[in-house]
Parts: structure tokens; C-alpha cells; sequence
């Protein structure tokens, strides 16, 4: 008898301390204290190069996630700022979204068939995708839990996940973290050639810098603001060679202001019957020589390494024009780089009219065929996103880590957004893909070769009752994968409520 209401009093005071900590979290004053602004959200991402091309925004913005505390640093400023009004805008509307201690939200999206290609901003996986978001930050001790959960069906699949979900702690200007998340590596809009959010997130620990403070040394502080990324990933058990693991760096840096430079470097090795020691690992690092690409299969792994450079300038008092490009390299001759796929853009912005409107277009082209010297040199195929003793390739859960065509794949975009007064978004684009040009390898979106020109339409906005976007798309042709047959228009609409 003791021991049963012993029982219940201990339950009595879990549940009543429960209750305090989750009142604790929600009466707890707003403070800004996320350290990512994660992958997904285009208009942010808009917000936040216009913000940076107006000086609010110091150091790169081109390796996403990308952190608060940069993006938050001189907003307190801007209203002593001589800004136009489009930038204003921009400005209240990322005040909007800098997550607070306890954050909540809530995301469907459906679709009647998921989109061939997948840029930047985030769409769904299957016909139906879910997810739910519960965040706690702590500003004094650095301490993030991000817990995202969902469930996706539709395409032959039908699963939960926790895709999303990460802890992370802040050590200095330093944030050492652990979880699955998208990551995008590059200035590409509509494309980025070595790390996107193509394929799920692999489940990851790593350590990245916060704030990309210069260097104080005179020897380094010519490369200015600079940021750090590093992890190192499990890949799933169901491929060629089963729970392989991926290691990713990068380094991003902006010498002169608006002139930004990105170095990154992706290395596939270890996994079941697979060395996987400090040789393995000092080798692939080093990869100098006979250390790596040996041809052999004593080499430690499949690596890959990336440059990417953007630069922003003014066209007129208020217009802006960004160029960007990014080379990635699947060997190594010795010590240089070789056989490059390769992505080119611009993109110009810019006001419309004084209500804060504003307007986007860009051209985007990009190439996962082989050339030796990024545009120039033999071209081969076969050879990007492929390896001879990973034969599953550079790929997680059937889906390329880089381009979303994969590879031997080519793609132009022409893209118009405006941005209304309102804060509506409107986006029109013309998708021209040719997709495994060659009709051979092992691409994930089609064997046979496909020549498909793609429209798409989209309006988002809030309604009050969270934010809705509505998606039309035609396509020419489809892929064996989504199971039409010839052309076909598809119809999307997502749902978001923050709490």
C-alpha cells in the first residue's frame, strides 16, 4: 500500500514539474537565440542578399544553413540607415521571422505529383508531406533542441520521419551540433552542384562558426569575414557498399565587400567491409599523389571539391546585379582539380514604384557532364556524382547529395519574382532540362534520356490563418519515376502555421 501511493506521489510531482517547465518555456521572455536560419524559405534567402548588398548583412551568405546571430547583428541599426523602402520591407519582414526561446509550427504540403527539380526553396517529397516543429533555445547557456517530426506518402512510399531535428550547442563562436538537416553549399538559385537539399538529410554531427568575424592577425585578415562548416554523416544501410560515411568542409569568405568565394570539399569513404582507420582517414585528407584516385581499390574513397564565387554590384542608385558560378571537380590529377561540372548565373533586382515592392529576375545554367577545365576540355560522362567502388555513388536514399537531376544532366532556368507591397510573392519560371544525356549510368531521376521543358507558376502569402503557397506546373514529358505518361500539369498547394 506505501509503495502505491509512493508511486503516485512521484507521478503527481513528474507531471506537476512538467507542467512548470512548459510554463516556464512559454512565459519566458523573446529573445533571439536559433542559431540557423535553415533551407527552404527563397524569400528569406532574397531578404537576406538584398540586406547584405546594402551593408546590413556582413560576410558570406552563400553556405545555408546560415546563422541568426549574422543575420540579426546590425538590424537594431537600420533605422538610422539611409535605406530605400523595398529594403525596409526586407527588413521587417526577416524581423518577423528571428525565432524566439520557444517556437512551434506546423507544415503540410500536397501535391499531385512532387516536382522533378528541386532548387533552394522547399518542396515536397511526396504527394503528401508533413511535418510538425517543437524548438527550445536558451540564450545563456548556447543550448538549441530542435525537434521536427512528419509523415510523408504518396510515389510508392509511405513513412514517418524525423528529418529536421538537431541539437547544437554554442562553445564561443563556435556551434557543435548533431542531427539530420539540409544543408546548401553554393550561390546556385535553382541548382547547387556539391551539398543541396535534393536528397533527405543524412543524420550528421559536426561543428560550424557562428559569426564570421575577420581574423585579428595581419597575415590573415586580408580574407576578411569568414565562415566555417564541418560534419561527418552515416549513409544509409541499403546501398553498394552499407553505412558508408560522407565528410564535408567548408570554408566561405569575402576579401571585398559583395565579393564572395566558397571552398568546399566532400569525401565518401568507410563503410562495412571498408578500412576505415586513421591511414584511411589521413590519406583521403592529405589526397595528394598516390594517396587518392589511385584507380585501386586500396584508395581511401570518392571525394569531391568545390569553388564557387559571387559578386554583387549597382547597376543604378536602387537595381543590383549579382553573378555567380561554381565549379565542382570529381578527381585529381596529382594535385589540381579536373573533370568539373559546372553552374554560371545572374541575377537582378531591385525596386518597383516606392511602396517597398520589389522585383527578381535570373538566368541560371548548369552542367553535371565532365570537362576537364570546368567549361573547356573533353567532355565524359559517367564520371560526376559516380565512383567505381561506391557503386550506389554519391547518392542518399536514391537521390542525388548534389544536383537534383544527378548526373550527365543539364539545366536552364529563367525565373521572374515580385514581391508586392503586401508581402505577396509571385514566381514565374521556364525550366529547359535534358536529363542523362548519354542514357546510360546510373542517374536517379531517369535511364532513358529525357528532353523536358517545364513552366511553373506560384503565389505565396499569409491569410491569417498561416502562410498558404499555391504552385501550377507543365511539363513536357515525364520521368519513369513519377509514373505519367507524356505531358502533364501538376497542382500544389502548402500550408505553414507558426506559433
Amino acid at each position: 500500500m506505501a509503495e502505491s501511493i509512493g508511486r503516485m506521489m512521484r507521478r503527481k510531482a513528474i507531471i506537476w514539474w512538467g507542467g512548470a517547465v512548459i510554463a516556464f518555456l512559454i512565459t519566458s521572455p523573446i529573445v533571439q537565440a536559433s542559431p540557423w536560419a535553415a533551407v527552404g524559405d527563397m524569400q528569406l534567402r532574397n531578404d537576406v542578399e538584398v540586406l547584405a548588398r546594402h551593408g546590413v548583412i556582413s560576410g558570406p551568405v552563400n553556405t545555408w544553413p546560415i546563422s541568426w546571430k549574422q543575420i540579426t547583428r546590425n538590424l537594431s541599426q537600420t533605422a538610422e540607415m539611409d535605406l530605400p523602402p523595398y529594403v525596409r520591407l526586407a527588413v521587417m519582414r526577416v524581423k518577423e521571422k528571428i525565432p524566439k526561446e520557444f517556437n512551434m509550427s506546423a507544415r503540410m504540403q500536397v501535391t499531385s505529383s512532387p516536382a522533378i527539380i528541386r532548387g533552394f526553396a522547399k518542396t515536397a517529397r511526396n504527394d503528401l508531406d508533413t511535418s510538425a516543429t517543437l524548438e527550445y533555445n536558451n540564450d545563456d547557456s548556447g543550448t538549441t533542441v530542435h525537434l521536427e517530426g512528419g509523415y510523408r506518402n504518396g510515389n510508392g512510399e509511405d513513412y514517418a520521419h524525423l528529418d529536421g531535428s538537431y541539437l547544437s550547442q554554442d562553445i564561443g563562436n563556435w556551434s557543435a551540433y548533431a542531427g539530420a538537416f539540409d544543408r546548401w553549399w553554393g550561390p546556385g538559385r535553382e541548382s547547387t552542384l556539391i551539398l543541396s537539399n535534393n536528397a533527405r538529410p543524412m543524420p550528421s554531427v559536426g561543428i560550424r562558426r557562428i559569426e564570421p568575424k575577420p581574423f585579428q592577425t595581419k597575415w590573415l585578415s586580408w580574407i576578411g569575414p569568414w565562415q566555417w562548416d564541418m560534419f561527418v554523416a552515416k549513409m544509409e544501410k541499403d546501398r553498394h557498399i552499407p553505412n558508408a560515411l560522407v565528410a564535408g568542409m567548408r570554408l566561405s569568405f569575402e576579401p571585398i565587400n559583395n565579393f564572395e568565394v566558397g571552398l568546399s570539399r566532400t569525401m565518401q569513404l568507410c563503410g562495412d567491409g571498408r578500412p576505415c582507420g586513421f591511414t584511411t582517414w589521413t590519406n583521403a585528407l592529405i589526397s595528394v599523389g598516390n594517396l587518392d584516385n589511385t584507380g585501386t581499390a586500396n584508395e581511401p574513397g570518392n571525394q569531391l571539391a568545390s569553388i564557387d564565387l559571387a559578386y554583387s554590384m549597382n547597376l543604378s542608385k536602387n537595381t543590383s546585379l549579382k553573378l555567380y558560378a561554381e565549379g565542382t571537380a570529381e578527381d585529381q590529377n596529382v594535385i589540381m582539380p579536373f573533370q568539373f561540372a559546372k553552374l554560371i548565373g545572374a541575377s537582378i533586382y531591385g525596386p518597383y514604384g516606392d511602396d517597398g515592392a520589389s522585383w527578381r529576375l535570373t538566368t541560371e545554367f548548369s552542367d553535371t557532364t565532365s570537362r576537364h577545365v570546368w567549361l573547356f576540355g573533353k567532355q565524359r560522362y559517367n564520371v560526376v556524382y559516380e565512383h567505381f567502388i561506391y557503386r550506389t555513388g554519391y547518392r542518399y536514399k536514391d537521390r542525388s547529395l548534389g544536383h537534383s537531376l544527378d548526373s550527365d544532366s543539364r539545366l536552364l532556368t529563367l525565373s521572374a519574382q515580385f514581391n508586392a507591397a503586401n508581402n505577396w510573392a509571385y514566381t514565374a519560371k521556364y525550366n529547359r532540362a535534358e536529363i542523362n544525356i548519354d542514357g546510360a549510368g546510373r542517374n536517379s531521376v531517369s535511364v532513358p534520356t529525357k528532353n523536358i521543358t517545364i513552366f511553373e507558376a506560384s503565389v505565396q502569402g499569409n491569410m491569417g490563418f498561416g502562410d498558404v503557397k499555391i504552385d501550377l506546373s507543365h511539363s513536357s514529358d515525364t520521368i519513369p519515376v513519377l509514373g505519367n505518361d507524356g505531358s502533364f500539369t501538376s497542382f500544389g498547394i502548402s500550408w505553414i502555421v507558426n506559433y
